[in-house]
């Protein structure tokens, strides 16, 4: 097998964060900053987890497909380097998606990943906590950005994100579906 089969195996199987678990080490390796994020308290009102397991409920919970696995896997691995505690002593981590995304970025190069999944995983990890409550001007600038064909993919990432966080916020999901039913009557 070469390095990345089991990678893939495992990220396409039915539960794939039981898997990940099995083979964390493999993981750990492969990808040393999902290793940080184990035991990662996040002290905020929005996650009911640390960054691993919020990490994991995210890939389980996007549909199974790679490109959605992959950025599910990577899209928070940036919060344990952008930290920042208020003085209430809640967690925050502003701009933690760049930072995610310079991670994933070097993961696809040293992978030598196609270039055009890379670039719709990139702008899923970069626009996946994004407000879209904007200006339709810059909504379409953002459709032009990631692609009309993946605007379902951002809201599948955005939706399984969120379930996977506390339960009081869950009725942000009829805002997810207005966003996007709005950007899809842009184009």
């Amino acid at each position: 097998m070469k390095e990345l089969d089991l990678f893939y195996k495992i990220l396409l199987s039915d539960k794939p964060s039981e898997l990940i678990k099995e083979n964390e080490e493999y993981f750990f390796e492969l990808i040393p900053d999902l290793k940080k994020c184990k035991g990662f308290n996040q002290n905020s009102k929005w996650h009911i987890y640390d960054v691993y397991e919020h990490t994991l409920h995210v890939v389980d919970g996007v549909d199974n497909n790679i490109i959605m696995r992959i950025a599910a896997l990577f899209h928070d691995l940036g919060k344990p380097y952008v930290y920042k505690e208020d003085e209430n002593g809640n967690g925050h981590f502003y701009n933690h998606w760049v930072k995610s995304n310079e991670i994933f970025l070097k993961f696809a190069k040293d992978n030598n990943f196609p270039d055009d999944m890379t670039r719709v995983i990139s702008n899923l990890i970069l626009y996946h906590d994004l407000s879209l409550e904007m200006k339709d001007i810059k909504l379409k600038a953002l459709i032009k950005e990631i692609g009309k064909e993946n605007i379902k993919y951002l809201f599948n990432l955005k939706r399984a994100d969120l379930k996977a966080q506390s339960s009081e916020f869950h009725y942000m999901l009829d805002r997810y579906d207005k966003e996007e039913e709005k950007l899809n009557n842009l184009v």
